[in-house]
């Protein structure tokens, strides 16, 4: 049984990006990575083998993230100190239900702890979903970054297109004023942007 993508697990793929807006209020400088750690994670006083990676944003977007990743395939449940996610599967082992136990931790940046619950795993595949809860969380982590710069695609392609319109009605008067320049520098400078992003999301997607 496969959940997705598989990504080898001792390899680190670092993508970086620093964008700055020709408007200040707006900036990113967000990092993805591949690197898990190996971390036992306690539910109720008992200790699961798991994996633990960390995200550059906020525990909050990385929740509405998770829900959003999780309902495609399997149940997430707020169990107050931490997550159930709960996926049903049929395989050679019959109609089981995988659980795995997830907390989010952090402020500015999120640890992701994910670990399998062992309980009703039979011990000749424990192997076997103990690689598919690694490869799930390098999965969710890769689809969220997608996903986030997918945003900031939108938003800069909705300001990029504003500024066309506005530099279309300024050039019909006359095409070498100030503010005329300034508008296509700015709409210049998001294009640029824009593409490096898209770039980041190709390299994402293979």
């Amino acid at each position: 049984m496969r959940f997705y993508c598989l990504i080898c697990f001792i390899h680190k793929h670092i993508l970086s990006i620093t964008l700055f807006s020709s408007f200040p209020f707006f900036s990113i400088c967000q990092d993805y990575d591949t690197k898990l750690e190996l971390l036992n994670l306690s539910i109720t006083g008992i200790s699961y083998s798991g994996y633990q990676t960390e995200l550059d944003f906020n525990p909050a977007t990385v929740k509405l993230g998770l829900w959003k990743y999780t309902k495609h395939f399997g149940q997430l449940i707020n169990n107050e100190s931490h997550y159930i996610l709960k996926i049903p599967i049929t395989n050679n082992d019959g109609n089981i239900e995988l659980r795995l136990f997830l907390k989010l931790s952090g402020k500015n940046k999120t640890l992701v702890h994910m670990a399998l619950d062992t309980a009703k795993i039979p011990i000749a595949s424990l192997s076997v979903y103990q690689k598919e809860t690694q490869d799930l969380i390098l999965d969710f982590k890769k689809k969220f970054y997608w996903g986030q710069y997918q945003k900031v695609v939108d938003t800069k392609t909705d300001e990029a297109h504003k500024l066309s319109k506005k530099y279309r009605k300024i050039s019909r008067k006359s095409a070498n004023t100030k503010e005329g320049s300034r508008i296509l520098e700015n709409l210049l400078a998001i294009n640029r942007e824009i593409e490096k992003l898209k770039k980041l999301q190709l390299a994402l997607s293979t």
